[in-house]
């Protein structure tokens, strides 16, 4: 496997990027481009990206903007809408192969709502989605004043050196006590302290200010795979099952015993259901 890190700058934000090749060191593999939750980082699709280049993929993935190696915009004071984010996806996927075209989009989260734009805004440059727990179609007005308490908490955690709403993440990501949650519990963790705050209030203001259920219907030629985790408390997974049924050529799956970040949680069976959607397209 050969990769090459790079930055690509975008209105204000110096994405750190990183483009690796298949097993087979094919350059002009199909690409999957991978994004990844609030919170995480690019690390959170490692085991991921080993499937898929043992599958003959390369893969491109980035660190949204103030998280990991992709520091603070330099305008702090600037709002991202959803749709800047997604246009910024694009953007990355030609400058680091040169063309705008990808075989898939996965997403996590609030990469899962980005995939599915991706689908509605560049239709013909993806060929299949997989969207993992994303939050909706639109944004939850439930879900707001949760937002709201969570940048105070990540505030206070910044001014007082604590990791209050570290640990209570990755509780509500990775919910259960057996040893192997515990192992990926330790893995997140480290992630999420790679986080800035300025990074997670962007995101945080992004994720409170999108509503796209006007257009799900849009996606016909894109194929689509909406999974849920039965065991995550931050997604009702009936809600994604509807998305699903609005798409065209789309397929749920609510995978058992996974919690938000299933990729993480469960990578063997994740692994396996993403390759055979990537191979065969909805079941």
């Amino acid at each position: 496997m050969d990769y090459q890190e790079l930055h690509v700058e975008l209105e204000g934000i110096n994405y750190f990027t990183l483009l690796e090749l298949p097993d087979d060191g094919r350059a002009d593999a199909p690409v999957v481009l991978l994004v990844h939750a609030l919170m995480s980082n690019l690390h959170m699709w490692d085991s991921t990206v080993r499937a898929l280049h043992e599958a003959g993929y390369r893969t491109l993935r980035y660190d949204h903007v103030g998280h990991h190696n992709t520091p603070p915009t330099h305008k702090p004071e600037t709002n991202f809408h959803m749709d800047d984010l997604t246009r910024h996806a694009h953007q990355i996927v030609k400058a680091r192969t040169g063309m705008t075209r990808v075989h898939a989009v996965i997403g996590c989260s609030i990469g899962g709502v980005l995939a599915l734009r991706f689908a509605m805004m560049f239709p013909g440059d993806v060929e299949k989605i997989v969207s993992i727990a994303a939050p909706g179609i639109t944004s939850l007005e439930a879900a707001k004043p949760l937002w709201t308490a969570r940048i105070k908490q990540f505030e206070e955690d910044h001014r007082n050196g604590t990791d209050t709403l570290c640990h209570a993440t990755v509780n509500r990501w990775f919910p259960g006590n057996h040893p192997e949650d515990e192992h990926v519990k330790s893995e997140a963790l480290n992630h999420v302290k790679h986080c800035s705050f300025q990074g997670y209030k962007t995101l945080a203001d992004t994720i409170r200010n999108y509503d796209y259920a006007e257009e799900l219907s849009s996606i016909q030629d894109v194929q689509c795979l909406i999974v849920a985790g039965s065991e995550d408390g931050a997604v009702d997974s009936s809600l994604l099952e509807q998305i699903s049924g609005k798409i065209l050529q789309a397929e749920f799956v609510n995978m058992q015993g996974a919690g938000h970040l299933p990729p993480m949680h469960k990578p063997k069976q994740f692994n396996e259901l993403m390759l055979r959607f990537l191979k065969n397209g909805p079941a």
